[in-house]
């Protein structure tokens, strides 16, 4: 796109979603309030009941998943921190308490827990990484945990599993947990240095065929991983915020009229 004409397509395809959002809120109240005004709550009602329903079970089956994947590694033989890493958790001003670490040959770190989250590491990790790679990783873990991320991805993921129908919901849901991710290694950067969480995320992100992988899916950390958002910050390059797409706004839209068209018959 030629470049003076990019502030005004930037600024148009805002206002377009504005109104879009807008006029369909207000179609949906004025739907609603339609429904109060016949009396006609059957249909409403059972479709509610449904989408809690679905987001209960969603958010149930997540946290059965994450507490066996978490329990079976965690029942491994716990071991105590090296005498340098006490130094670097005293240094932040972490909590020693709310870090574990396991006996366990693969590279692993990641925050678990929901309303007491802690910090999990393994030896593997911390034979692989650099003292300043590790204090990064554990830097990035305990803003995870600070923020309580494993709760609201939770949260987050429960209702993307109710609204599933809504692409806006889909994208918004990967979206924050991206952002999740970005705060946190400014967190990181911030008290340590690119080079030092880059060489960690590097080293974690190739891992030894065969290794255990935490993030299967349906299971609840706040953990490293790897997306274009955060290698263009760590390597220094300024990159436009994804946003959520124009079409999926107006898919979403579209789907919410004919729902509630359909209700109304």
């Amino acid at each position: 796109m030629i470049e003076p004409y990019r502030p005004i397509y930037r600024v148009s395809t805002g206002v377009l979603l504005i109104a879009i959002t807008c006029i369909g809120v207000v179609s949906l109240c004025g739907w609603v309030v339609a429904w109060c005004l016949n009396g006609t709550y059957l249909k409403q009602f059972f479709l509610v009941v449904i989408l809690l329903l679905i987001g209960l079970f969603a958010m149930l089956r997540q946290l059965w998943r994450t507490w066996r994947c978490t329990g079976d590694l965690l029942r491994s033989v716990e071991t105590d921190l090296p005498e340098y890493l006490h130094i670097q958790i005293d240094q932040h001003r972490i909590d020693r308490s709310s870090i574990v670490l396991v006996q366990a040959t693969e590279p692993l770190a990641f925050c678990h827990g929901f309303l007491e989250p802690k910090i999990c590491l393994s030896t593997g990790l911390v034979d692989l990484l650099s003292p300043v790679q590790l204090q990064a990783v554990l830097l990035h873990e305990d803003y995870h945990r600070q923020q309580f991320d494993p709760l609201r991805i939770l949260v987050v993921r429960a209702i993307s599993a109710a609204l599933f129908f809504l692409p806006f919901v889909r994208e918004w849901c990967r979206l924050f947990e991206i952002k999740l991710e970005l705060e946190a290694d400014h967190h990181a950067v911030h008290r340590t240095s690119k080079a030092a969480l880059a060489g960690a995320l590097h080293r974690l992100l190739n891992p030894s065929p065969g290794a255990l992988s935490i993030s299967e899916s349906g299971v609840i950390t706040a953990g490293l991983s790897a997306n274009t958002a955060r290698i263009t910050a760590l390597l220094g390059e300024r990159a436009e915020p994804e946003r959520i797409s124009l079409k999926s706004v107006i898919s979403s839209t579209a789907i919410l009229w004919t729902l509630c068209l359909l209700l109304m018959i």
